[in-house]
Protein backbone atom coordinates (compact mmCIF):
# COMPACT_ATOMS: atom_id res chain seq x y z
CA UNK A 1 0.00 0.00 0.00
CA UNK A 2 1.66 3.20 -1.16
CA UNK A 3 0.18 5.71 1.21
CA UNK A 4 -1.87 6.12 4.33
CA UNK A 5 -3.42 9.14 2.63
CA UNK A 6 -5.05 7.04 -0.09
CA UNK A 7 -5.62 3.80 1.81
CA UNK A 8 -9.36 4.25 2.23
CA UNK A 9 -10.37 5.28 -1.31
CA UNK A 10 -12.88 2.55 -2.24
CA UNK A 11 -13.02 0.90 -5.64
CA UNK A 12 -16.79 1.37 -5.88
CA UNK A 13 -18.50 4.72 -5.46
CA UNK A 14 -22.13 5.74 -5.22
CA UNK A 15 -24.38 8.54 -4.05
CA UNK A 16 -23.54 8.02 -0.39
CA UNK A 17 -19.81 8.15 -1.13
CA UNK A 18 -20.25 11.28 -3.26
CA UNK A 19 -22.27 12.92 -0.51
CA UNK A 20 -19.61 12.15 2.09
CA UNK A 21 -16.86 13.65 -0.04
CA UNK A 22 -18.69 16.92 -0.69
CA UNK A 23 -19.86 17.09 2.90
CA UNK A 24 -16.31 16.78 4.19
CA UNK A 25 -15.11 19.40 1.69
CA UNK A 26 -17.40 22.04 3.20
CA UNK A 27 -17.81 20.64 6.72
CA UNK A 28 -15.25 22.90 8.34
CA UNK A 29 -16.85 26.03 6.92
CA UNK A 30 -20.26 24.91 8.15
CA UNK A 31 -18.88 24.03 11.57
CA UNK A 32 -17.09 27.38 11.85
CA UNK A 33 -20.31 29.24 11.05
CA UNK A 34 -22.28 27.14 13.52
CA UNK A 35 -19.81 27.48 16.39
CA UNK A 36 -19.40 31.23 15.91
CA UNK A 37 -23.19 31.59 15.83
CA UNK A 38 -23.45 29.74 19.16
CA UNK A 39 -20.64 31.86 20.64
CA UNK A 40 -22.40 35.01 19.42
CA UNK A 41 -25.65 33.96 21.09
CA UNK A 42 -23.76 33.25 24.33
CA UNK A 43 -22.11 36.68 24.17
CA UNK A 44 -25.49 38.29 23.53
CA UNK A 45 -27.01 36.46 26.51
CA UNK A 46 -24.14 37.68 28.68
CA UNK A 47 -24.92 41.28 27.74
CA UNK A 48 -22.14 42.03 25.25
CA UNK A 49 -22.57 45.30 23.37
CA UNK A 50 -21.00 43.71 20.27
CA UNK A 51 -21.66 39.95 20.47
CA UNK A 52 -20.24 39.14 17.01
CA UNK A 53 -16.94 40.80 17.94
CA UNK A 54 -16.94 39.12 21.35
CA UNK A 55 -17.48 35.72 19.72
CA UNK A 56 -14.74 36.43 17.19
CA UNK A 57 -12.27 37.09 20.02
CA UNK A 58 -12.72 33.43 21.05
CA UNK A 59 -12.37 31.97 17.57
CA UNK A 60 -9.37 29.78 18.37
CA UNK A 61 -11.40 28.22 21.17
CA UNK A 62 -14.59 27.48 19.30
CA UNK A 63 -12.67 26.41 16.20
CA UNK A 64 -10.77 23.91 18.34
CA UNK A 65 -14.20 22.42 19.09
CA UNK A 66 -15.02 22.54 15.37
CA UNK A 67 -11.82 20.59 14.72
CA UNK A 68 -12.95 17.92 17.17
CA UNK A 69 -16.26 17.73 15.32
CA UNK A 70 -14.35 17.52 12.02
CA UNK A 71 -12.39 14.55 13.33
CA UNK A 72 -15.61 12.86 14.41
CA UNK A 73 -17.10 13.32 10.93
CA UNK A 74 -13.87 12.15 9.31
CA UNK A 75 -13.82 9.05 11.51
CA UNK A 76 -17.44 8.28 10.61
CA UNK A 77 -16.82 8.75 6.88
CA UNK A 78 -13.77 6.50 6.92
CA UNK A 79 -15.58 3.88 8.99
CA UNK A 80 -18.31 3.70 6.35
CA UNK A 81 -15.60 3.02 3.79
CA UNK A 82 -14.07 0.21 5.83
CA UNK A 83 -11.14 2.21 7.16
CA UNK A 84 -10.06 3.88 10.39
CA UNK A 85 -9.14 7.45 11.22
CA UNK A 86 -5.70 6.42 12.39
CA UNK A 87 -4.97 5.02 8.91
CA UNK A 88 -4.53 8.61 7.73
CA UNK A 89 -1.68 9.19 10.18
CA UNK A 90 0.32 6.05 9.52
CA UNK A 91 3.84 6.44 8.20
CA UNK A 92 7.30 4.95 8.60
CA UNK A 93 10.86 6.21 8.79
CA UNK A 94 11.63 4.51 5.48
CA UNK A 95 8.85 6.38 3.69
CA UNK A 96 10.00 9.69 5.13
CA UNK A 97 13.58 9.03 4.06
CA UNK A 98 12.49 8.23 0.49
CA UNK A 99 10.68 11.55 0.28
CA UNK A 100 13.18 13.64 2.24
CA UNK A 101 13.81 15.96 -0.71
CA UNK A 102 10.11 16.70 -1.09
CA UNK A 103 9.81 17.30 2.63
CA UNK A 104 12.71 19.76 2.63
CA UNK A 105 11.22 21.59 -0.37
CA UNK A 106 7.84 21.72 1.36
CA UNK A 107 9.31 23.27 4.48
CA UNK A 108 11.56 25.76 2.68
CA UNK A 109 8.81 27.11 0.45
CA UNK A 110 5.99 26.96 3.01
CA UNK A 111 7.45 29.71 5.16
CA UNK A 112 7.53 32.45 2.50
CA UNK A 113 4.19 31.34 1.02
CA UNK A 114 2.54 31.40 4.42
CA UNK A 115 3.97 34.80 5.38
CA UNK A 116 4.33 37.01 2.30
CA UNK A 117 0.68 37.00 1.09
CA UNK A 118 -0.35 38.00 4.61
CA UNK A 119 1.97 41.00 4.55
CA UNK A 120 1.40 42.02 0.93
CA UNK A 121 -2.38 41.80 1.18
CA UNK A 122 -2.34 43.71 4.45
CA UNK A 123 -0.29 46.47 2.88
CA UNK A 124 -2.57 46.61 -0.17
CA UNK A 125 -5.81 46.64 1.84
CA UNK A 126 -4.92 48.75 4.89
CA UNK A 127 -1.44 50.09 4.33
CA UNK A 128 -0.22 47.86 7.16
CA UNK A 129 -0.04 44.11 7.72
CA UNK A 130 -0.66 44.64 11.44
CA UNK A 131 -4.31 45.64 11.04
CA UNK A 132 -5.44 42.15 10.08
CA UNK A 133 -3.50 40.61 12.96
CA UNK A 134 -5.04 43.06 15.42
CA UNK A 135 -8.52 42.14 14.19
CA UNK A 136 -7.76 38.42 14.42
CA UNK A 137 -5.98 38.08 17.76
CA UNK A 138 -7.27 39.89 20.83
CA UNK A 139 -6.72 39.44 24.57
CA UNK A 140 -8.70 36.79 26.44
CA UNK A 141 -8.95 35.80 30.10
CA UNK A 142 -5.63 34.15 30.91
CA UNK A 143 -7.12 30.75 31.76
CA UNK A 144 -8.90 30.66 28.41
CA UNK A 145 -5.77 31.62 26.49
CA UNK A 146 -3.76 28.88 28.23
CA UNK A 147 -6.44 26.26 27.55
CA UNK A 148 -6.55 27.20 23.87
CA UNK A 149 -2.76 26.94 23.62
CA UNK A 150 -2.90 23.44 25.09
CA UNK A 151 -5.60 22.15 22.76
CA UNK A 152 -5.73 24.10 19.50
CA UNK A 153 -2.44 23.02 17.85
CA UNK A 154 -3.18 19.32 18.45
CA UNK A 155 -6.66 19.24 16.94
CA UNK A 156 -5.83 21.71 14.17
CA UNK A 157 -2.88 19.65 13.00
CA UNK A 158 -4.88 16.44 13.17
CA UNK A 159 -7.90 17.79 11.28
CA UNK A 160 -7.08 20.35 8.58
CA UNK A 161 -4.64 18.81 6.09
CA UNK A 162 -5.99 15.26 6.57
CA UNK A 163 -9.51 16.49 5.76
CA UNK A 164 -8.70 18.44 2.62
CA UNK A 165 -5.73 16.56 1.19
CA UNK A 166 -5.92 13.15 2.87
CA UNK A 167 -9.63 12.51 2.52
CA UNK A 168 -11.24 14.91 0.02
CA UNK A 169 -8.56 15.37 -2.66
CA UNK A 170 -7.97 11.68 -3.56
CA UNK A 171 -11.71 11.03 -3.51
CA UNK A 172 -12.49 13.88 -5.89
CA UNK A 173 -9.89 12.33 -8.17
CA UNK A 174 -11.57 8.93 -7.80
CA UNK A 175 -15.06 10.33 -8.42
CA UNK A 176 -14.43 12.56 -11.41
CA UNK A 177 -11.01 11.62 -12.77
CA UNK A 178 -9.74 15.01 -11.60
CA UNK A 179 -6.09 15.42 -10.81
CA UNK A 180 -4.85 18.98 -10.48
CA UNK A 181 -8.47 20.11 -10.42
CA UNK A 182 -9.01 18.04 -7.28
CA UNK A 183 -5.98 19.71 -5.73
CA UNK A 184 -7.24 23.20 -6.65
CA UNK A 185 -10.77 22.59 -5.35
CA UNK A 186 -9.46 21.35 -2.00
CA UNK A 187 -6.92 24.19 -1.74
CA UNK A 188 -9.42 26.93 -2.63
CA UNK A 189 -11.96 25.71 -0.06
CA UNK A 190 -9.21 25.41 2.56
CA UNK A 191 -8.28 29.03 1.85
CA UNK A 192 -11.89 30.27 1.85
CA UNK A 193 -12.63 28.66 5.20
CA UNK A 194 -10.49 31.40 6.79
CA UNK A 195 -13.19 33.96 5.94
CA UNK A 196 -15.07 32.39 8.85
CA UNK A 197 -12.07 32.24 11.21
CA UNK A 198 -13.43 34.51 12.50
CA UNK A 199 -16.20 36.07 10.43
CA UNK A 200 -16.35 39.85 10.78
CA UNK A 201 -18.53 42.34 8.92
CA UNK A 202 -15.53 44.03 7.32
CA UNK A 203 -15.05 43.73 3.54
CA UNK A 204 -11.28 44.19 3.63
CA UNK A 205 -10.89 41.65 6.40
CA UNK A 206 -12.97 39.15 4.42
CA UNK A 207 -10.79 39.61 1.32
CA UNK A 208 -7.62 39.34 3.42
CA UNK A 209 -8.74 36.13 5.10
CA UNK A 210 -10.00 34.59 1.83
CA UNK A 211 -6.75 35.06 -0.08
CA UNK A 212 -3.92 35.14 2.44
CA UNK A 213 -3.47 31.35 2.60
CA UNK A 214 -4.32 30.44 -0.99
CA UNK A 215 -0.70 30.16 -2.24
CA UNK A 216 0.25 28.16 0.88
CA UNK A 217 -2.75 25.82 0.45
CA UNK A 218 -1.94 25.22 -3.22
CA UNK A 219 1.68 24.46 -2.40
CA UNK A 220 0.91 22.03 0.42
CA UNK A 221 -1.76 20.44 -1.75
CA UNK A 222 0.78 20.00 -4.55
CA UNK A 223 3.29 18.35 -2.21
CA UNK A 224 0.66 15.94 -0.91
CA UNK A 225 -0.66 15.34 -4.42
CA UNK A 226 2.82 14.23 -5.49
CA UNK A 227 3.81 12.52 -2.23
CA UNK A 228 0.65 11.66 -0.24
CA UNK A 229 2.59 9.51 2.24
CA UNK A 230 4.05 12.72 3.67
CA UNK A 231 0.63 13.64 5.06
CA UNK A 232 1.34 12.56 8.68
CA UNK A 233 4.58 14.56 8.78
CA UNK A 234 3.00 17.60 7.17
CA UNK A 235 0.08 17.40 9.60
CA UNK A 236 2.48 17.49 12.55
CA UNK A 237 4.41 20.40 11.05
CA UNK A 238 1.16 22.25 10.35
CA UNK A 239 0.10 21.83 13.96
CA UNK A 240 3.44 23.17 15.17
CA UNK A 241 3.22 26.18 12.85
CA UNK A 242 -0.33 26.95 13.96
CA UNK A 243 0.76 26.78 17.60
CA UNK A 244 2.03 30.32 17.00
CA UNK A 245 -1.58 31.56 16.83
CA UNK A 246 -2.59 30.82 20.44
CA UNK A 247 0.87 31.99 21.52
CA UNK A 248 0.03 35.43 20.07
CA UNK A 249 -3.28 35.43 21.96
CA UNK A 250 -1.57 34.33 25.17
CA UNK A 251 1.03 37.08 24.85
CA UNK A 252 -1.73 39.65 24.35
CA UNK A 253 -3.57 38.29 27.38
CA UNK A 254 -0.70 38.55 29.86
Amino acid sequence: MDSAATIAVPARVGLSFTGRVWTMLFARIGLAIAFQAVATLVALALGSADPLRAAADWWLGWFALANVATLALLRLSLHREGARLRDLYRTSLGEVKRDAGWLVAALLVSGPLGYLPNVLLGQALWGSAQVGADLSFRPLPLAGAVAILAVFPLVQGAAELPTYFGYVMPRLERLYGWRLRALLVAAVVLSLQHVFLPFLLDARFIVWRALMFLPFACWIGFILFKRPRLLPIMAVMHGLIDASLPVVVLAASL
